[in-house]
């Protein structure tokens, strides 16, 4: 069932944190910001949707059809689907280095099978690009669709755009893509986000005058994987480098990229590992998100749950931290509140390094803690259970009863 548009909007401005939604209502979420994004009118940012609202999904409904199969194609694009030349899959991602060193176990176990020793994988990274990916078979170019099928996008070759490298047509998978220095110079007035001003490049519409500049000026392209800047090594140089590599590679292109793709080369390996439904298991993404700001906060304001649990959540400074404006965080339970020195006018680290939620990560500077002694919705005495202070008029509260109703009928609509 989708979303009300007003439900959409609080979990943007985070009047709702995750933890106060229902596994349904995230998968509904997560499934209108997959579908927004891919039609070039985002409602959250690529890195709130890989480090907050993914992970979260994966944590709660780990075989959910969404992280089962290619991502739907957004609205805008013809109905007509019409057979790729190749499937076109989506790439595995990893969020740290003990998930590479795993995909790295992986391709050495598979290399066993085939008597192929490990000091022979050879390994190959590229930038991430984060635009539309498409195939160029040198007559029609598609979108990726369902990864069988998919749209045909020639018309965006019929107005200009040219391919990276001034190379040729028909190198197979790429993606469309604009310059960042450009687009932060020229575009970023009349367009949100990169991905607005590729999804226009593509659509039936015609083109606005600075998207057809863009094409003008080269500045928008399509960029076959195969032009791409390469590392290429073997796994201990990897593994003793890693850090080094993923920098180099991020750092080789003016477009906007969302990680690094790491993939084996051996053809002989490649075929032993094979694909399932939706990645090539001998290729993976890192992407990382190290953002870490300082933030006062205002004031912690108790929120009371269905099962009468208080909730303390911070109400911030508005800080950017990955793309996104983040207002609050929760503070998890009074215990931890107390143990910090969390109150109004403390310092906090936040962070969003691949959790499922925007994180305190410490207090820097601690300060007065105002522990509530009564219910914010009923007035009922509070009472410690372990550190969590709970509201224990579970008949009459209203919080309560609103939380067990809404509940209810959410079970009910799903049933």
């Amino acid at each position: 069932m989708a979303l009300p548009s007003s439900i959409i909007n609080q979990i943007i401005q985070q009047e709702v944190l995750l933890d106060d939604l229902s596994d349904d209502d995230l998968a509904s979420f997560c499934q209108t910001a997959n579908l927004t994004y891919r039609s070039g009118e985002p409602i959250v940012s690529d890195q709130d949707y890989d480090f907050i609202y993914l992970p979260a999904l994966k944590q709660r409904l780990p075989h959910h059809p969404l992280l089962q199969s290619i991502e739907p194609e957004g609205q805008g694009f013809s109905e007509e689907k019409v057979l790729l030349p190749e499937i076109m899959l989506s790439t595995d991602k990893a969020y740290s280095w003990t998930e590479i060193s795993k995909w790295i176990g992986r391709l050495e176990k598979s290399a066993i099978e085939i008597s192929l020793e490990s000091s022979l994988i050879r390994i190959k990274a590229t930038p991430k690009l984060d635009g539309f990916a498409g195939f160029d078979d040198g007559t029609r170019l598609y979108t990726r669709g369902d990864g069988k099928k998919g749209s045909d996008i020639t018309r965006v070759f019929d107005r200009g755009l040219q391919v990276y490298n001034d190379s040729e047509r028909g190198q197979g998978a790429g993606e469309i893509v604009v310059k960042k220095s450009y687009f932060g110079t020229h575009l970023s007035q009349d367009f949100e986000y990169p991905r607005n001003f590729q999804a226009s490049l593509i659509k039936e519409k015609a083109l606005d005058v600075k998207a057809q500049q863009a094409i003008l000026d080269k500045a928008a392209l399509f960029v076959p994987f195969t032009q791409l800047p390469t590392w290429s090594g073997g796994i201990d140089e990897l593994s003793n480098q890693f850090e080094r590599i993923v920098e180099d590679v991020l750092s080789t292109v003016d477009f906007d990229v969302d990680g690094v793709v790491f993939e084996a080369t051996n053809d002989d390996l490649k075929v032993q590992m094979g694909a399932n439904r939706k990645f090539h298991r001998w290729q993976i993404a890192f992407k990382e998100n190290k953002d870490k700001a300082q933030v006062t906060v205002l004031s912690v304001t108790p929120q009371v749950g269905r099962t009468g649990k208080i909730t303390p959540v911070a109400e911030l400074e508005p800080t950017q931290l990955s793309g996104a404006k983040i207002m609050r965080v929760t503070g998890h339970h009074y215990g931890l509140v107390k143990e910090q020195g969390l109150g109004s006018g403390s310092v906090i680290e936040l962070t969003r390094s691949g959790l499922v939620i925007p994180k305190i990560n410490r207090v820097l500077k601690s300060a007065p803690v105002d522990i509530p002694e009564n219910c914010p919705s009923c007035g009922e005495k509070l009472q410690w259970e372990s550190d969590f202070l709970m509201c224990v008029n579970h008949t009459s509260c209203p919080a309560q009863v609103i939380g067990k109703m809404e509940y209810f009928f959410k079970i009910l609509a799903n049933n």
